[in-house]
């Protein structure tokens, strides 16, 4: 008799249960979505509503671009997890992302050498690729080696827009 009872308390209590289940996890969902991005590249925001504010968690992890109020795009900094908000004129949230960031496994190899390791991006051809954690000395010849490489390109389209003018 003792375990009909229970049994028929749980029947009853059941949907009730099972409908707040739904309604906190569909209340979750809608709250806030998942978003992965990869390090060094935009992904693409569009909303419904125009947004006026935008609030990054962590823009050292991600950071957003808006092209217009509602185009924006998501570009991964460095692997971490954070979120970012999105707001109406009216203080609405319009948005609500949990960003994750990942590292681009794809055509990439981690020489290590010891404790020390290097990175590569090999696509077609492997050359050396920035990326924390690889030994300090090889990361700042190549950090100095990007950096020139970026100034002459800089240079070289300056020169090239002043001269066409």
């Amino acid at each position: 008799m003792m375990v009909r009872n229970r049994k028929a308390r749980i029947a009853r209590a059941l949907p009730g249960y099972l409908g707040i289940a739904v309604a906190f996890a569909a209340g979750g969902a809608m709250a806030s979505e998942n978003l992965r991005v990869t390090i060094d590249k935009n992904h693409i925001l569009r909303t419904d509503r125009p947004v006026e504010t935008i609030i990054v968690g962590n823009p050292f992890i991600a950071d957003v671009s808006a092209q217009n109020s509602q185009l924006m795009f998501i570009l991964g900094r460095a692997s971490g997890e954070t979120n970012i908000l999105g707001f109406d004129k009216e203080g609405n949230v319009v948005f609500d992302k949990d960003v994750t960031v990942v590292p681009h496994t794809t055509r990439t190899v981690t020489l290590h050498r010891g404790a020390a390791s290097e990175t590569f991006a090999c696509a077609p051809r492997c050359e050396s690729e920035l990326h924390p954690g690889d030994d300090g000395a090889r990361f700042e010849v190549i950090k100095k080696e990007t950096s020139d490489h970026y100034d002459l390109s800089n240079k070289a389209a300056t020169g090239a827009a002043k001269a066409s003018e």
